[in-house]
């Protein structure tokens, strides 16, 4: 249903993904601030019936979804704006903001619940409600259900950080409805103090989810690392281009949807120029036409061949297998002539090792390759960790 739905409204065609995701999270905004709306006049107007303090706060709660709303729409839209002088990666990183926005009305909804709450807990009162009053407050629950499995649907659809946010408030202010019913339900049965310790219940869980939500945003907005499986499809795509020997150092940049990487790529020294910048071409095409990122190449030319190189990589390869510490080696050079003789290469170091841990390791690893390689200057250049 939510598939033929969607469809209806942004039917796939050949555009950007970029047109797409936006499509759909604007469709997404849309959609919530029509039925908040609804919901929030039908809330209110109940509540004034009553005078019921709390289904007019439930109303109030269910207005700030429709600016939640209005918020989803704005970060939507500020993706897309195109790269300018001042934002020369573009506008993608407005939708953590927009997140971030969410998660803090989330948190401030919660702590207005704690206070509402504590107050009905010390000042129970009675309120006279119909039965149809509570049959209305259901459907209004059921709709904002529905809304939140739509919100999530399209959230995975998109893989959108705001749209998962967005969903978590349309489910709460569902799950504050369900206060609010089970507060008219008993305060005809003679429990009016019912819905406050209910609702401290549902505070704490508001403040909590918003938490998690605004944590995940600011990772996005400081530079989360990619995760292994997305570094080594790109190591693969690039292993698979022939005249390649090797990938190091991969970096990988978020803006929103766009994407970009930078790679180290190992190729025979003994590539014309020519061919060295062929390769460079090919390895960018797959990368942009496999997984949609931008990328940058940085050759490094060696020399497998070489009978010293050769016995450094076998013993480098058995430190590896032996200590963890080490997850990879790369770049090995030799410079043998009459005033320098060096060994030069790179290495990765296991991620979140200290400053001292790597130099230790560093001084151990060099005094084993010069008890091997006798005169040879060892010099080793340890990869930043956001390099993989």
């Amino acid at each position: 249903m939510f598939e033929l739905l969607t469809n209806k409204f942004v039917p796939i065609i050949r555009e950007s993904g970029q047109i797409y995701r936006t499509k759909i999270g604007i469709l997404q905004g849309r959609i919530s601030v029509i039925i908040n709306g609804i919901l929030f006049f039908i809330k209110l107007s109940i509540g004034l019936m009553v005078g019921a303090v709390s289904v007019i706060a439930d109303a109030v709660h269910t207005l700030s979804d429709v600016i939640s709303s209005v918020v989803v729409i704005w970060g939507f839209k500020q993706t897309e704006k195109p790269a300018d002088v001042e934002h020369p990666y573009g506008h993608g990183r407005a939708e953590y903001i927009a997140t971030l926005i969410i998660s803090v009305l989330l948190m401030v909804a919660g702590i207005e619940f704690i206070q509402t709450s504590v107050e009905r807990i010390r000042n129970p009162e009675s309120i006279l409600s119909e039965w149809w009053m509570v049959l209305v407050l259901l459907v209004t629950i059921l709709l904002k259900e529905l809304t939140a499995r739509y919100a999530e649907f399209l959230s995975s659809k998109i893989a959108s950080g705001t749209l998962h946010a967005d969903a978590w408030h349309h489910r709460a202010d569902a799950i504050s409805s369900l206060l609010v019913v089970g507060a008219l339900v008993a305060g005809k049965f003679g429990y009016p103090a019912f819905d406050g310790w209910a609702g401290l219940g549902v505070s704490f869980f508001l403040i909590y989810t918003g938490y998690d939500i605004a944590k995940d945003a600011v990772d996005d907005l400081i530079g989360r690392p990619p995760s292994m499986e997305e570094v080594e499809s790109i190591r693969q795509i690039v292993l698979d281009v022939d005249g390649v020997l090797g990938a190091h150092d991969i970096t990988v940049h978020s803006y929103g949807h766009d994407k970009f990487a930078s790679v180290h790529v190992e190729i025979d020294a003994v590539k014309s120029t020519g061919d060295a910048h062929d390769i460079s071409e090919e390895v960018e095409s797959r990368l942009e036409a496999v997984l949609g990122v931008e990328p940058t190449i940085h050759l490094d030319p060696v020399h497998p061949n070489d009978p010293l190189v050769q016995s450094v990589m076998n013993h480098l390869s058995n430190v590896t297998a032996q200590d963890d510490r080490i997850t990879d080696f790369h770049d090995i050079r030799i410079v043998n002539t009459q005033s320098h003789k060096v060994i030069l290469f790179g290495t990765n170091m296991k991620t979140g090792m200290t400053q001292k841990n790597i130099i230790l390791f560093n001084q151990d690893l060099e005094k084993s390759l010069k008890e091997k390689f006798g005169n040879y200057e060892i010099q080793i250049k340890v990869s930043p960790m956001h390099r993989f």
